[in-house]
């Protein structure tokens, strides 16, 4: 991977909720009130985040979940679920991204009440072989819930997703959806990319380096395409407004900083699609580092990576924070990574917590 060039967004963003987050050493970070203040105990960051009604992130296990983000007049009944992100495991070639997504599996499976199900939101492996499916299906194999998963570029680029598709996502498209007590659930191909490859002769590792390489101009923006669009509009037909709606990308569903692909092209056209219901929180990944978001009554929330993290890009300030931003520390195993754990309770009401490794770094078996 290139290093990450902190270039300027050549789009303004749309309007930003609070985040939250905690650098190395305990210093609060928080958009709401753009400053950054150093050495805040835990108990005293999580009354911050209560008073300043922002996204909980939390030491694992530790407290209840955070703020109610949303509530539909609907017959939802109470569950839990997990999310995981971009594990990026390489085999023997990198065995730290083993024991990190090891961790993470070891605290969902520590998880009570246990969550209904685990949602997987790509980036699996590094470089698409088969090999390193192998290696990663051994790891997530200790879960105990049920796993469900889509697909990040890393995945699918380098034999267009055969393996990925017919060994872990399990069904003849890489987008789906599913009715789960009372919450409708999809699923999307957030990786999508126009054929950059065809036309320029490249061979399955080219497309791959080139797919997987962040600030790589060569790929193109993700988008979903039309026929993935026309797929929602016709599923979501059939959805009534009121019913929650708990939607899960590898990529953001809106545009936040194109120097490094995190942008879908056809934004408008899936928020257009989700706007009519009451209740709508997207869950992504690919950013490796927590971002709040909100279009109108739409609620995107980025999730952490067990793998690395990446810095937050210049468009970031758009918050109005201070300073320098949180950088995290490399001789810190854990630093800056984690995974996410949320609530749909009765009625509707959608919570979600960021499992932050920087607050309370898991132990190591």
């Amino acid at each position: 991977m290139k290093p990450l060039d902190p270039h300027k967004s050549d789009a303004p963003l749309d309007r930003f909720l609070p985040s939250v987050g905690v650098a190395p050493g305990g210093a609060l970070f928080d958009g709401s009130r753009a400053m950054l203040t150093r050495q805040w105990t835990r108990r005293g960051f999580l009354r911050a985040v209560a008073l300043g009604g922002a996204t909980l992130v939390t030491a694992p296990l530790a407290s209840p979940f955070g703020v109610t983000s949303a509530v539909a007049a609907t017959g939802a009944q109470d569950f839990t679920f997990a999310v995981l992100a971009d594990s990026h495991t390489m085999g023997n070639r990198n065995p730290v991204m083993k024991l990190r997504l090891e961790a993470a599996i070891r605290q969902i499976n520590a998880l009570n009440p246990a969550p209904d199900f685990v949602m997987y939101l790509g980036d699996a492996i590094h470089d698409g072989t088969p090999e390193q499916f192998k290696y990663f299906a051994e790891i997530i194999a200790g879960l105990k819930p049920p796993v469900y998963f889509l697909a990040g570029e890393h995945d699918w680029y380098l034999d267009m997703g055969e393996y990925y598709l017919d060994r872990f996502i399990r069904r003849p498209a890489p987008y789906y959806s599913l009715d789960h007590k009372g919450a409708h659930i999809i699923a999307l191909h957030g990786s999508n990319l126009n054929d950059f490859w065809t036309v320029r002769r490249l061979t399955p590792e080219e497309r791959m380096h080139i797919a997987g390489t962040v600030n790589d101009i060569g790929q193109g923006p993700f988008l979903l395409g039309k026929a993935q669009l026309d797929w929602i509009e016709k599923d979501l037909a059939k959805v009534p407004k009121d019913t929650p709606l708990l939607v899960f990308s590898h990529t953001p569903l809106y545009r936040y900083f194109r120097p490094w692909n995190l942008w879908i092209e056809d934004a408008e056209e899936i928020q257009a699609l989700l706007k009519p219901f009451k209740t709508v929180q997207v869950f992504h990944a690919h950013v490796h580092h927590l971002v709040e978001h909100a279009i109108g009554n739409i609620r995107f929330h980025g999730a952490l990576a067990t793998s690395w993290p990446h810095p937050y890009p210049d468009t970031y300030h758009t918050l109005g924070l201070q300073g320098q931003m949180p950088r995290s520390n490399p001789a810190n195993l854990f630093d800056g990574l984690g995974w996410q754990r949320g609530k749909v309770a009765a009625r509707g009401a959608v919570t979600h917590e960021d499992i932050l490794w920087t607050l309370a770094p898991p132990s190591i078996s």
